[in-house]
């Protein structure tokens, strides 16, 4: 989820009332117009040299470093924080140190840079236990929003609840709507739509009393994420494209492309998915030749989607690996399970270019019938009408019937030609289980109804252990058939609803719906030692076939969706391989590890 843009430039020092007014203009300023921050910081700081009182001169490079990550200047935000880390030193000031903390931690964890968040928590550390109200709210807030955009909606929550309390109590509106802003990223982080749009509203509601017009324009491009989200795709579109028109004004590359994204995901929703499709290569190309790294995996992937949508199957293999290599940097069988789906859906898209030709053909026949049968209803009419029944009319009555009849059954024929065809598209030919696809398709299904972390759902991901030396010594046709008594013998013992299908070479997927931790990795124990037991056909030389399983329950924390329940089950099975192989590895014996 993305963010607004970085909020929060307060007034650090509330005794010095005579400087409010400057303070609270940077705070917004630092938003819609950071270069003119920049450039006043820069020139108020030349001007007063070593006279200026160490607060203000903190409260100064607060604004500009804020200004700077807005703008994705990096020189300025060097700047900023080297200053920063000078007066510091020289004053022994624990809160300058906080404030060049704090913005090396935003933009860190924007950037996907370093120990952002141990920078953010060093940093409020260094403030703990302020008794100074405004001070003690800062704190609170920028600790709210480090963990906020480092995706941790659990502990952003409590932080975030805490400022906009905290922000209530100094009657600060501007303070509220930036905590408020946060509320709403966490909670959309955890799939609460209706909660997340709620606090986005409250948001608006607080900077428009803070009469900052532009933060309210710039929040509803995060609501307009919400809206996407609930079917009001034109209202999202909307609100995207009137904050993407204030951002690229004020120059904040950042948050433009974001809001892009989002205008591309309306398009889509509104089923222009070739519009959408380039704004998403724009945003690419942009976000690269920017250097923002931190939001280019998630750009990548939604390119490849839109590209999967619009049948650029090239561009969306090309897409995932790219954002798989900026994920993990090394190779593991997950990655080679993309790249296997990917290629083998130009296989499934000719068939189902294929069932859509039979589909039009039968629509023809219909049309075809229903005139045959129009016919005949006219002439028997006609017959009726003129009494003239004769046998001439009578043989051709009957030839009629008959082409209806046999139309009748060749369209049956078709009809059950499609259905079959459709049903191949699922099932692997060589051992007759579901195929990836079918696996695909019922895992997403499954989160879509029951996502809850608590619903117990387990995936298992099993590989054959040294399978290449049966193929080597006793060929491919014996290493297919062991295949296939393997895959007989998972089939067997995993039950419904649970399901296990084939999904690479000699790669199986068990899904098995609300079973709990303990359960899968008993019935995973249960699977391998089958397997193991299994006699294998005279030309094999080993004794026995064993196989490797990485088990990971969703947990909605690590595992977000389908593609990371995916990561982890994967990196489980990888640690099996790592241990000895014939075993089975949790994914949370390895996360804790």
């Amino acid at each position: 989820m993305r963010r607004q843009g970085a909020f929060g430039c307060l007034l650090l020092v509330a005794a010095l009332p005579a400087l409010a007014t400057s303070i609270n203009t940077y705070r917004e300023r630092a938003v819609v117009d950071p270069r003119g921050v920049i450039a006043d910081v820069r020139r108020a700081l030349d001007q007063a040299g070593s006279t200026l009182a160490p607060e203000r001169e903190r409260a100064m490079l607060w604004g500009m470093g804020t200004a700077a990550i807005n703008l994705n200047d990096d020189a300025a935000l060097a700047e900023a924080t080297l200053r920063l880390d000078g007066l510091a030193t020289a004053t022994h000031d624990p809160v300058a140190a906080a404030t060049a903390g704090f913005l090396r931690a935003r933009h860190g964890i924007a950037n996907g840079d370093g120990d952002g968040l141990g920078e953010a928590l060093r940093a409020a550390s260094a403030v703990q236990g302020q008794v100074e109200p405004a001070l003690a709210a800062w704190a609170r807030f920028q600790l709210c929003d480090a963990y906020t955009l480092d995706e941790k909606p659990d502990k952003a929550l409590p932080s975030c609840y805490q400022a906009v309390a905290a922000y209530r109590a100094l009657g600060d509106a501007y303070g509220m709507g930036d905590a408020e802003n946060d509320v709403g990223l966490a909670l959309a982080t955890q799939n609460r739509v209706d909660d997340a749009a709620a606090a986005y509203h409250r948001a608006r509601q607080h900077f428009r009393e803070a009469r900052a017009d532009e933060l309210v324009v710039m929040v509803g491009d995060n609501l307009a994420q919400m809206y996407l989200q609930q079917g009001r795709a034109r209202e999202a579109l909307a609100l995207s494209r009137a904050s993407l028109k204030q951002e690229q004004a004020s120059g904040r590359v950042s948050d433009a492309l974001g809001s892009m994204t989002d205008i591309a995901r309306a398009e889509a929703a509104l089923g222009h998915h070739r519009k959408a499709y380039a704004g998403m290569r724009a945003v690419v190309a942009q976000a690269r030749k920017a250097g923002i790294k931190g939001q280019l995996i998630d750009f990548l992937r939604i390119e490849g989607g839109l590209a999967e949508r619009v049948g650029d199957l090239h561009q969306a293999l090309a897409d995932e690996r790219e954002a798989t290599a900026l994920e993990a940097r090394y190779e593991t069988p997950a990655v080679r399970a993309i790249e296997a789906e990917l290629s083998q859906r130009y296989a499934v898209r000719e068939k189902e270019l294929r069932i859509n030709e039979l589909e039009r053909a039968n629509q023809m026949q219909a049309l075809q019938l229903k005139a045959v049968r129009a016919e005949a209803a006219r002439r028997h009419e006609h017959e009726q009408r003129q009494r003239m029944v004769s046998v001439t009319i009578v043989t051709v009555a009957i030839g009629l019937l008959a082409v209806v009849a046999m139309l009748v059954l060749l369209l049956r024929a078709k009809s059950r030609y499609a259905a079959e065809l459709q049903q191949q598209t699922l099932r692997d030919p060589l051992t007759g289980i579901p195929n990836r696809r079918a696996f695909m398709q019922r895992a997403g299904e499954l989160l879509a109804t029951d996502p809850g972390p608590t619903a117990g759902h387990v995936l298992m991901l099993i590989d054959f252990d040294h399978f290449k030396r049966i193929n080597d010594s006793a060929g491919h046709p014996v290493g297919d058939r062991v295949l296939t008594l393997v895959a007989a013998c998972l089939a067997q013992r995993v039950l419904e609803p649970s399901l296990v299908a084939r999904v690479g070479g000699e790669e199986f997927a068990v899904l098995c719906p609300r079973v709990g931790a303990e359960s899968g990795v008993r019935l995973a124990e249960g699977l391998r030692a089958a397997v193991a037991a299994l006699p294998m056909p005279a030309a094999v030389e080993t004794q026995r076939m064993t196989i490797s399983i990485g088990v990971a329950m969703f947990d909605g924390r690590c595992c977000r969706d389908l593609s990371g329940w995916m990561r982890a089950a994967d990196s489980a099975l990888y640690s099996a391989k790592s241990y000895g192989r014939n075993r089975v590895v949790a994914a949370s014996v390895v996360a804790g590890s």
